[in-house]
């Protein structure tokens, strides 16, 4: 549990921005809808508040507010149409409250707390302005005040970190079951927006459900997320030293894992990798340089860390226009990754592609050719899931790079995983 302020300035979103939203500080518009006072509850004193958030598709939200009061007698009756909770130029309700001994605890509609810049080549995670407008002042929250926070499922997991043989030190998260031994792994790598550069500590846990998913949808596993210091580029293959740093890096989350293999805490025939974004192309060279590691890897939106793609033919953040190759870019591409993947044998790693077909952020090409590449070279357990869309709409996504959130909705795909084992 930590405690955090209530707000703190807000970012505004590029992706606001595209849609011609309009944002503004969530303390500027509570002055536009202040409750009436009551004059109730004037001898409560308000001990703590605790924010109960989980980790979202495209963030951590909040959905339940507990204030701990003292002398909670003179607070009166009080009812959800009491409150009025905004964030930016959005209003939220409160739909139930439930008093139990000197706790008041409002069930509001779940707002983002916490996310990230996702559509900005600068990405940034940042906590939202928000705050609590009531008819009984003493429960009003306003920017700089104090608040508990507990986030179901992330604070399970245990922080640490590792060095390893080549010095290098990561921090880390590390669920595991209770009461159990030999269980699977699932090893998580997050994307660019959650790097320690532009994020905080344990934005890998909160900022999508990537490394809660596998936990909260019931499969009996560990998981593990390392947070990296800065992203890498769009085409890393073209840059020696950041590849050699992801390699560097892929060795300390190698022997860790290999630690709790070694120890008797995971089995090691059941290690997957997933990532998204940057995190989905982490997957990629991953397994390339592990290649009889794992049982199963599910990279999604996965970045161009195979052959420069995105940048050579303008395709990373492209908003507008096309984003389909020609026929002799198609061909040029197909066969600089079939040249590359020559060098490599991963056709026996079962691996699930997953990423929106129109992808304006990582071209869905990367995917799309190393799938066709791995089954030309005898590939037989692979798939592959390219999302429409309309099917990225009704995912709530409406720019569509986040195919996490349909994917972590497919228990086809999730099964599938965890169905693989190694011989």
């Amino acid at each position: 549990m930590k405690k955090v302020k209530c707000t703190k300035s807000c970012l505004l979103l590029s992706m606001a921005l595209l849609l011609g939203n309009t944002a503004f500080t969530a303390q500027a518009k509570a002055e536009t809808v202040t409750a009436a006072s009551t004059g109730r509850g004037q001898g409560v004193t308000v001990e703590n508040v605790t924010l109960h958030t989980y980790a979202g598709n495209d963030g951590q939200e909040v959905e339940s507010i507990t204030y701990l009061l003292k002398d909670i007698k003179e607070l009166g009756s009080i009812a959800p149409e009491d409150f009025r909770i905004t964030v930016g130029s959005d209003s939220y309700k409160v739909n139930d409250i439930k008093i139990m001994g000197n706790n008041v605890k409002l069930y509001v509609d779940a707002f983002r707390y916490l996310g990230k810049t996702v559509y900005n080549e600068k990405m940034q995670s940042t906590h939202y302005d928000f705050a609590v407008d009531s008819t009984v002042d003493v429960l009003d929250l306003k920017k700089g005040d104090s608040c508990l926070v507990k986030t179901r499922t992330a604070d399970d997991f245990e922080k640490g970190t590792f060095t390893g043989s080549n010095g290098i030190e990561l921090p880390y998260w590390l669920y595991m079951p209770a009461g159990t031994s030999k269980v699977p792994l699932m090893l998580w790598e997050h994307g660019g927006g959650e790097v320690l550069a532009t994020s905080f500590e344990g934005a890998n846990i909160l900022n999508n459900r990537g490394a809660v998913s596998w936990i909260e949808d019931g499969y009996q596993t560990a998981v593990l997320s390392f947070q990296f210091p800065e992203n890498y580029s769009f085409g890393i293959s073209d840059k020696p030293d950041q590849l050699k740093m992801m390699q560097d890096y892929n060795v300390v989350i190698y022997e860790f894992i290999q630690d709790l293999i070694n120890k008797g805490k995971i089995d090691s025939r059941r290690v997957y990798i997933s990532g998204a974004s940057s995190g989905g192309g982490a997957v990629l060279r991953f397994v390339m340089q592990y290649p009889d590691f794992f049982a199963a890897a599910l990279p999604i939106c996965a970045k161009d860390t195979l052959i420069p793609i995105s940048q050579t033919y303008g395709l990373a953040y492209k908003f507008n226009g096309s984003l389909a190759l020609n026929d002799q870019d198609y061909q040029k591409c197909y066969r600089d990754i079939s040249d590359l993947m020559s060098h490599y044998n991963i056709t026996g790693v079962p691996i699930w592609f997953v990423q929106a077909e129109n992808d304006p952020v990582c071209t869905s090409y990367t995917s799309k050719i190393l799938y066709q590449v791995l089954k030309d070279q005898g590939a037989q357990n692979n798939k592959i899931t390219m999302y429409g869309d309309e099917e990225m709409k009704q995912a709530g996504q409406m720019i569509y790079h986040s195919s996490w959130v349909p994917a972590f909705r497919s228990r086809e795909i999730m099964d599938w995983v965890y169905s693989q084992k190694k011989q």
